[in-house]
């Protein structure tokens, strides 16, 4: 099991990491202060996830602090025979606290097997974007949806109400994963949901895009045949 924890705290006109705490292959890089808020990369010591993995990962951002949490590079999820890899994410943001979740999109390779769980919890008056760009596998090597499943949860709380949930079940032997309701005949899909923030989502070339508004914030879905198209639009969005 590998774990990762930080909090972030407002202190004067600066956001601060007041504490973290990781272990292996995870580890965050040393944070990025700019004058409105704070960046931090994880870094993890693998080549990507393997079978048996258990990624845990907790992130407390306090009154007032603003951070934006970003990745090293794509997620790779490798192989696996039996059991895969699970990923169990907490975010909790505190009264007036910001967040920017926003990691590099996920590559499931063939055979993967992936359960990820993402839970926010914040304030009504906290704010909270995040992105979540997955592929069908690695497509430059025409290696589409050969994967064995892909789950993905993700919860966001205000003032202890539900108010999204994005629950995703890809798995290439049960549904046609590139017809409609999925990818649409491309390549890779994203998912950006924001509350408190007002994204500017602009006509890019070769992605489709669309919003709707969730019990509680915004929620825009896109596919392309590039990830970094989709990540690009949303990048844009999120300025």
């Amino acid at each position: 099991m590998s774990i990762l924890r930080l909090t972030a705290r407002k202190k004067g006109d600066q956001t601060i990491i007041t504490d973290s705490y990781f272990t292996a292959p995870l580890k965050i890089a040393n944070p990025f202060y700019y004058k409105d808020h704070t960046e931090v990369m994880m870094m993890a010591a693998s080549a990507g996830i393997l079978e048996g993995d258990s990624y845990h990962i907790e992130i407390n951002v306090e009154k007032g602090a603003f951070l934006k949490f970003t990745s090293q590079s794509y997620q790779k999820i490798f192989k696996a025979e039996n059991k895969g890899a699970f990923q169990d994410i907490k975010i909790n943001i505190e009264s007036g606290g910001s967040l920017i979740y926003m990691p590099y999109p996920t590559i499931p390779f063939e055979k993967s097997i992936f359960d990820t769980r993402l839970e926010v919890r914040m304030k009504s008056d906290s704010r909270f974007i995040m992105t979540d760009i997955i592929s069908c596998g690695r497509a430059a090597m025409n290696e589409r949806f050969l994967f064995t499943s892909y789950r993905g949860r993700t919860a966001v709380y205000i003032d202890d109400k539900l108010c999204f949930l994005d629950n995703q079940k890809l798995k290439p032997d049960e549904a046609n994963l590139s017809g409609i309701g999925f990818f649409e005949n491309h390549t890779h899909t994203g998912m950006l949901y924001a509350y408190g923030f007002n994204p500017e989502i602009k006509s890019t070339p070769h992605v489709e895009s669309a919003v709707s508004n969730a019990l509680k914030g915004i929620c825009v879905r896109a596919i392309s045949d590039s990830a970094d198209n989709i990540w690009n639009c949303f990048k844009e969005a999120i300025k």
